[in-house]
């Protein structure tokens, strides 16, 4: 057993906590970023003030980290209240994304043009299905519109706040626009950010790709690889969906840590090849230096979710700390990644799907080492499949620990075959990556680009085919479940009074 976890010795988590509260507080408290700044300040004054009183030091410190937190999401919320025209208006607007066809409308995202900063957009463009215009419209093309712009709203019987969604992800207002409303124009970029440039640069080169994927796959093959590798899971139909969300193995179509853990893999294998081509004294440092380079390259290119952020945080941090020989995986380096995404954006706290990546780590740190332990197996190498499995079985015993009442509280479903599903997703979401890494190397070889097609075409039926099965087991999900947040708070004390005594009493254990 390893030596017990005091989370009191993480500053990181010290510093989460009173920041996480600020923010929960800062939203719900409706108070002005002006009040909050004041309180701040007046907190730091008393702090110099008090500095012979350790312990009232320490707390105000800790005070000052809590207002921080509900002055920047109080900060944030401001900047979202942007005043619309009460009117129709024209404007110019670039697609930020690829129109996707709903029924009579094609969905798209708009970044338009004004006089002053460009404005995110949700867009809904009536398809004039006699001349099929719509189909010339990509991501990056430039559009002249005549249309009425509103503030994001909720239809009456929605259970969602899709508004406030909207607008934790930087959409300011919706848009309806006539099949007869719009023609396409250039649109001068120059008056985007940098970041947004450079996302609507990566959108477009993942259009590229998709082409290249789709020489290759088609149907459900290509649906289940772009989720994997692009982050596109525009083409997974309702059917597949659904029997990955019985299953428990919907978190392989969402990019995360299992598949940024592939990339670095493959690039950490790559360079142990380059690396004779370097001088000794540079090879560590900067083959680290080129493979971050790539994996930031890589979730810039599928669109910068928190799940996919949250792993190149950490995985920049277990570099730096391997460069220093110091521990490299942590509870401390998961909230230090949480803690920089917050300050980046305190809205990544209400995301589902942050909460749920960092959740799935948390509980894994935590509670796969006790539930592995639990049953000591010998190191022989006869045991090696057994305790591979076993191992898998403990990773998603801890995940569904850690996640399963979010899951339930957002989805009203908890998964009771994930166990089976895991042991079937993750090998088969590693060749899959992996497979699709070499086939999109392989492009410019069509006949092994091919080869390789087929076998991902294979692996892919295969995993539909058995998580299908998996999820019409009778009984394969407990559904309709309805979660409060007091609710969840409970349980996640709950769940942290159980390690701690698990903890205690599997140290005494042995230690007898």
């Amino acid at each position: 057993m390893k030596k017990k976890m005091d989370l009191l010795m993480y500053p990181s988590v010290k510093l989460l906590t009173p920041l996480v509260l600020g923010i929960t507080v800062g939203d719900i408290v409706d108070i002005k970023p002006a009040w909050w700044w004041i309180m701040t300040v007046c907190t730091v004054i008393i702090t110099f003030v008090v500095w012979q009183w350790k312990y009232t030091q320490s707390l105000l410190l800790l005070l000052i980290v809590f207002l921080m937190g509900a002055t920047s999401v109080s900060m944030k919320k401001q900047t979202m209240q942007i005043r619309l025209p009460n009117q129709t208006i024209t404007f110019k607007a670039v697609l930020l994304s690829n129109p996707v066809v709903h029924g009579k409308v094609i969905q798209t995202d708009l970044i338009i043009m004004g006089e002053e900063e460009p404005m995110k957009v949700k867009a809904a463009i009536l398809r004039d299905t006699i001349t099929n215009h719509y189909q010339s419209l990509h991501i990056g093309d430039g559009i002249e519109a005549y249309a009425y712009l509103e503030e994001p709203m909720n239809f009456s019987d929605a259970t969602f706040d899709y508004a406030r969604w909207l607008k934790f992800h930087g959409y300011a207002a919706e848009t309806f626009i006539r099949y007869d409303q719009w023609q396409k124009v250039k649109v001068d970029l120059r008056p985007m950010s940098f970041l947004q440039r450079t996302s609507l640069a990566a959108g477009i080169y993942r259009q590229k790709l998709m082409k290249q994927l789709e020489n290759n796959l088609d149907g459900s093959n290509l649906a289940i690889v772009s989720a994997m590798t692009l982050g596109d899971k525009q083409l997974i139909n309702k059917d597949i969906k659904e029997d990955y969300s019985i299953t428990g193995a919907s978190h392989v179509l969402a990019l995360s840590g299992l598949h940024l853990t592939i990339l670095y893999g493959l690039l950490m294998l790559l360079m142990s090849w380059c690396e004779r081509l370097l001088p000794r004294t540079f090879r560590q440092g900067v083959s680290e230096l080129l493979i971050l380079l790539a994996v930031w390259s890589y979730v810039v290119l599928v669109g910068m979710s928190s799940s996919v952020v949250r792993s190149a945080v950490m995985l920049t941090i277990y570099s730096f700390v391997t460069l220093l020989n110091r521990e490299r995986l942590s509870v401390n380096t998961l909230a230090l990644a949480a803690v920089i995404m917050l300050i980046g954006n305190p809205f990544n706290l209400f995301d589902v799907g942050f909460q749920l990546s960092f959740m799935s780590v948390w509980a894994i740190m935590l509670f796969y080492p006790l539930i592995y332990e639990a049953i000591p197996l010998p190191q022989t190498k006869s045991l090696l499949v057994i305790r591979w499995l076993w191992r898998m079985v403990a990773v998603s015993m801890a995940v569904q620990l850690g996640t399963a009442p979010l899951v339930a509280f957002y989805f009203n479903r908890v998964s009771l075959v994930f166990a089976i599903s895991s042991l079937i997703a993750v090998p088969g979401t590693m060749i899959i990556v992996s497979a699709t890494l070499c086939m999109l190397l392989l492009n410019p070889l069509p006949a092994l680009s091919s080869l390789v097609g087929k076998l991902i075409c294979t692996i892919t039926e295969w995993l539909n085919a058995s998580l299908h099965w998996l999820a019409n087991i009778p009984g394969a999900s407990i559904d309709n479940l309805h979660v409060t947040v007091l609710q969840l708070i409970i349980y996640y004390i709950m769940l942290m009074t159980v390690w701690l005594l698990w903890s205690f009493f599997a140290e005494k254990i042995e230690f007898k």
